[in-house]
């Protein structure tokens, strides 16, 4: 019987990596879900044969396999966008083989699930079609996304065992107003752009007004620095790209203060919410700051550093150990910031190749934003800001894979645009005859 059902398991995930490598709508649902369930409920990984997995992990490899297939399809169009995928992938690869070595496979495979959201942005959503029904289910997928973290958030301060209440597995560490990790709060703050977008190019009306401030006005109140300064980095760069957009933002992004500031004002006679102390404490304490900074001077300066692991990095599952400067402890804490991570691990070469990975349809979308700004949906202006925005987040986040997905769907979008006209652009899977099949979120 038992082998039966490993069978009958088998052929399913089969089953299921062969849609996520015809539907990439199907592929950026599945792993915004799978993110929603890790934010919401914390950590609830499953050792199997030592190796920690979540649900988050299976979908993380099932899209690693779709996406190798998707890529392979592809290889026999060459253009620098892949060159630099390709070869940060490489230098992944080596890492992990020196880890398997030097650390042993099951070190090097669960240090290595930190490197999923880049993988899969080169491998599988790279390679996304970006025809404009397309681009508008992966909008609306990810706004859904956040509207589905508000109400997680919400929830928790209700005092339901939600967002930071489950991580903690006790409500106390809510207290304070961080309903959800920093992870969830940047979304809600790229959510707020999108909707923006979204709402002055594509939709009118008050309630479609309403999307933006709610979204920004949360974003805020979670009171995670890092996200105030991606929402702020955001609004700067607003202007540059898209001016009429930036109009738009100024009374969102008043009325979301106001929001905000009357919340503080409210918790601060209120049990369980963020109050103007709370508020006060986030913007001057500079702890965590400090915390980050001798953190990444004693990875980045250590004895063990040399042209091999400066060039090409350390290998797969060395872990992060630096003296803690507060308890003078040993200890293997994350770098805290996506670049460092990199670098660690691809060294300075995969660090560059990822870097310019990311940031390679700015200047494309940056263009087209000034021809045409709705020749993408929901404008070129806002996948534009989705991608400045989360690259300030990893200054000193790790990037999650929900938004790495927008990155490599940015770089599909930035592609395409500039393809020829003459040249046909046919989703993958008219190749694969599965015309019977519905899309997600149609």
């Amino acid at each position: 019987m038992t082998i039966f059902l490993t069978l009958a398991a088998f052929a399913l995930v089969v089953f299921y990596v062969y849609l996520l490598s015809v539907h990439v709508d199907w592929g950026l649902v599945s792993l915004l879900v799978a993110e929603l369930f890790h934010i919401a409920f914390g950590p609830t990984s499953q050792v199997l044969g030592g190796i920690h997995l979540d649900p988050l992990d299976a979908v993380s490899l099932c899209l690693l396999a779709a996406g190798i297939i998707r890529t392979f399809r592809t290889l026999k169009s060459i253009n620098l966008t892949r060159f630099l995928a390709v070869a940060y992938l490489l230098l992944v690869a080596v890492s992990l083989a020196r880890g398997f070595y030097a650390n042993g496979i099951l070190a090097a495979a669960n240090e290595s699930r930190s490197f999923v959201g880049p993988i899969v942005a080169a491998l599988y959503f790279l390679t996304a079609p970006t025809d404009r029904t397309s681009v508008r289910r992966y909008i609306m997928s990810y706004l859904y996304f956040g509207a589905a973290l508000a109400a997680v958030a919400t929830l928790a301060a209700a005092g339901l065992p939600l967002g930071m209440n489950a991580w903690a597995d006790s409500s106390s560490v809510a207290v304070d107003g961080r309903y959800l990790p920093a992870t969830g709060a940047a979304a809600l703050a790229v959510c707020g752009f999108i909707s923006l977008a979204w709402n002055r190019y594509q939709k009118t009306g008050l309630l479609y007004q309403v999307v933006p401030v709610m979204f920004v006005a949360t974003a805020i109140y979670l009171r995670h620095r890092t996200v105030w300064v991606m929402i702020l980095a955001g609004a700067l760069a607003l202007p540059l790209i898209d001016a009429r957009l930036f109009r738009r933002l100024l009374p969102a992004a008043l009325v979301a203060t106001v929001a905000v500031a009357v919340l503080a004002i409210y918790g601060s006679t209120a049990d369980g919410l963020a109050g103007t102390t709370q508020f006060s404490e986030s913007a001057t304490s500079s702890q965590t700051l400090q915390w980050r900074l001798n953190g990444w001077k004693e990875l980045l300066f250590d004895d063990d550093q040399n042209a091999l692991t400066v060039s090409l990095g350390k290998s797969m599952g060395s872990g992060f150990w630096r003296i803690d400067p507060v308890s003078d402890r040993y200890v293997g804490v994350a770098p805290h910031s996506e670049y460092i991570q990199e670098y660690l691990r691809v060294g300075v070469l995969g660090t560059v190749f990822m870097f310019f990975f990311a940031i390679r349809p700015l200047s494309r979308l940056w263009r087209i934003s000034k021809l045409d700004p709705t020749a993408v949906y929901p404008s070129a202006s806002a996948w534009g800001i989705i991608v400045f925005m989360t690259l300030v987040y990893g200054v000193t986040y790790g990037i999650e894979p929900h938004a790495y997905a927008l990155i490599g769907i940015a770089n599909a979008i930035a592609l395409k645009v500039h393809a020829p006209a003459a040249e046909p652009q046919q989703d993958f899977a008219e190749d694969w005859s599965l015309e019977a099949l519905p899309s997600f979120a149609e």
